[in-house]
């Protein structure tokens, strides 16, 4: 497993050891179970919570949030998931086992998870890149004065990729 010499703390971490992945939207989890199992259809890549009515209903796609890790040749990936407009999910569900998905322009969606160590990053706008029916979308942020913006912008240490995983709620991995 290759290691990461951390900038910060002079330690070696591993790549599996500074994975995060959300499993669902934060909004999914945040219901009760009698509630999730009465209102979500999920699955590990697309997601929606029914509503009273069809402006009430809500729809998630699963994706990677790519970062630089600084000195690495490896980008290390957030596992995130986007809330989108009902159009945006019925687009990207047409596409999903498409070749031709490469050449859709970037769709909105707004970060569905909150990061650790990244506060206020829940609802951050972003752009979903669709890349191809073996891969999951891509996710870039929109927010130029977000922290995950210049996470994105400019990488991140083998230090702060650690961060993310030990900082981590539990109850969503």
């Amino acid at each position: 497993m290759d290691q990461i010499a951390c900038s910060e703390c002079g330690e070696l971490h591993t790549l599996d050891e500074v994975e995060l992945v959300f499993r669902r939207p934060d909004a999914i989890v945040a219901l009760s179970d009698a509630e999730r199992e009465a209102r979500c259809r999920e699955s590990d890549d697309l997601c929606a919570i029914w509503g009273d009515s069809d402006d009430g209903h809500r729809y998630f796609v699963r994706g990677l949030l790519p970062l630089t890790v600084i000195g690495h040749p490896l980008d290390y990936c957030l596992g995130v998931w986007m809330e989108v407009r009902r159009d945006v999910f019925d687009r990207i569900y047409a596409l999903w086992d498409s070749d031709s998905q490469l050449d859709e322009p970037p769709l909105d969606g707004l970060l569905a998870n909150e990061i650790p160590t990244r506060p206020g990053s829940l609802g951050l706008h972003g752009k979903i890149h669709l890349t191809g029916p073996d891969t999951r979308p891509e996710f870039m942020v929109a927010e130029t004065a977000a922290a995950l913006f210049a996470d994105q912008r400019d990488g991140i240490s083998a230090h702060q990729a650690a961060a993310f995983v030990r900082s981590l709620d539990r109850r969503n991995a």
